[in-house]
Order: C-alpha cells, then sequence, then structure tokens
C-alpha cells in the first residue's frame, strides 16, 4: 500500500503544480453541461431509456469522461516512463510491471472519479435531482467498471510499450464505446445487429446500472445483469491483460527497447 500511496502522491503533486488546470476544467466541466442542457431542451419530451433526455446524457457524459481516463492513463504512465527513463529504473527494482501499472492508475481513475461527481453536480444545477442516488450500488458498478476498463486500458498500454506508436485497440474502444454503448442515446435506436454489439461493451452495462443508480436509487439487486456483466469483463479479462503486459515487458527487457521511445 506504501508504493501505491508514493505512486498517488507523486501524481498529485505534479497535478498540483498547474493548479490552474483545476479551475479550467471546472468551466469546461460547467460549459460541457450547458451544452447538453441546451441539446437535450432542443430533443423535447423524448424520455430516452425512460429518462428525460438532460438526466439521461449527464450520466452519459460523467460515466463516459470517467472511461476515456482510465483506458487512457495506462499507456501514458508508459509513455511518461519512457520518456523520463523512470521506467525502466522502476522495473529495475522489487516492483513487477502488474504493481507498476496498477499503481500507475491510482491517482488518474481517482482524479477521473472526481471529474465524475463534478458533472453530476454540474447537472444538478441544471434541475438534475441526486436525492434519490444509491451510493451503494454507484459504487458497486465504480469499482467493477475500473477493472472492467483497465482490462482494455492494460492492453493498450502493451502496445504503447512493444510497437511505440499510437494505439489502435484505445481509439477503436473509445469510438465504438461512443457510438454504440449508449452514451447520448438508448441502444434501442440502433439496429437489432448492432444492439447485439453493443452488450459486447462494458460502457453499456455501466451507463444502465449507473442511470438506474442515480436516478431512480435503484439498488444492487436491481441493476444485477449490468453487476454480473461487469464482474465477467473485470475479472476475466483483467488477469489476461496484466498477463499479456507482462510478456510485453519481457519483450521489451530482451530487446533492449525498454526506455525507447
Amino acid at each position: 500500500m506504501w508504493k501505491a500511496w508514493a505512486f498517488f502522491k507523486r501524481d498529485l503533486r505534479t497535478d498540483l503544480t498547474y493548479k490552474f488546470s483545476f479551475a479550467v476544467q471546472g468551466v469546461h466541466v460547467l460549459l460541457m453541461i450547458a451544452s447538453y442542457y441546451f441539446l437535450a431542451r432542443f430533443v423535447g419530451e423524448k424520455m430516452p431509456g425512460g429518462y428525460s433526455p438532460f438526466p439521461f446524457m449527464a450520466v452519459g457524459i460523467a460515466v463516459n469522461g470517467y472511461m476515456t481516463t482510465c483506458l487512457a492513463c495506462f499507456a501514458q504512465a508508459i509513455r511518461g516512463g519512457q520518456t523520463t527513463g523512470t521506467l525502466k529504473a522502476a522495473l529495475a527494482t522489487r516492483t513487477s510491471p502488474a504493481a507498476f501499472i496498477a499503481f500507475s492508475s491510482v491517482y488518474p481513475c481517482a482524479r477521473a472519479a472526481v471529474d465524475a461527481a463534478a458533472y453530476l453536480l454540474g447537472a444538478s444545477l441544471f434541475g438534475v435531482s441526486l436525492g434519490r442516488v444509491n451510493f451503494l450500488t454507484v459504487i458497486i458498478l465504480f469499482v467493477l467498471s475500473t477493472l472492467a476498463f483497465s482490462a482494455v486500458g492494460i492492453l493498450s498500454a502493451t502496445f504503447t510499450l512493444v510497437f511505440k506508436r499510437g494505439d489502435p485497440i484505445l481509439w477503436l474502444f473509445v469510438s465504438l464505446s461512443w457510438l454504440l454503448g449508449g452514451v447520448f442515446y438508448p441502444i434501442d435506436a440502433l439496429p437489432l445487429w448492432l444492439q447485439r454489439f453493443a452488450w459486447l461493451l462494458p460502457i453499456t452495462h455501466v451507463l444502465n446500472g449507473a442511470r438506474a443508480a442515480v436516478l431512480s436509487g435503484a439498488g444492487p439487486g436491481e441493476v444485477i445483469q449490468s453487476i454480473g456483466a461487469l464482474s465477467v469483463f473485470g475479472l476475466a479479462g483483467l488477469p489476461a491483460s496484466v498477463a499479456v503486459f507482462h510478456l510485453g515487458v519481457q519483450r521489451a527487457k530482451r530487446t533492449g527497447t525498454l526506455s525507447h521511445f
């Protein structure tokens, strides 16, 4: 745990050197929320997924932002470690590749969770009620979604480590999640064959559960399908992606490219 805290403290200190970025992020959140508020008013009284348009979009924005950070932070940690020379030094210690990649994600994921909460609080300024939030369900979904998104993020980091190039895995996954995951419109609006594909994406299950928990106060038993699907994504995908990352590190060590960028 002290190693995890050391990584967290390092990234927090780095973030705090750019204090103005926090103010910029706050303005960005308000502008994004305002934009989708007026878009929702343009949409009218349609009830996507059984919810009013603006609350539906607000949860979608919050979850999508969190997902994007979770996916990208692993590859960013690898690239940052390569450019500063800390990756090779860290992996020469008793810190395992799996621990390095996990600890590097602690602060970015925590910051992304705060940003997601800020989006929802910003939405409350425009009339979204947060009085029925079931926090237990939200916490369960948060943990399981972090595991599920991290599985894909670690594969992305492995690609970056091995090929030293931009990662098509991340680009493809984020694009498909935006298109098919139900971020801004329900998946019922998609053709049937795309709806089937949408259920293969973690974000679809996160959004279903999160909207029910945040907007309707649903308990864990009421979103058990979302919890079950995310458990499969995380508990099956995460060990596999960590194993692939370990193989990527071993390859980079053999070829002497661990610190190349």
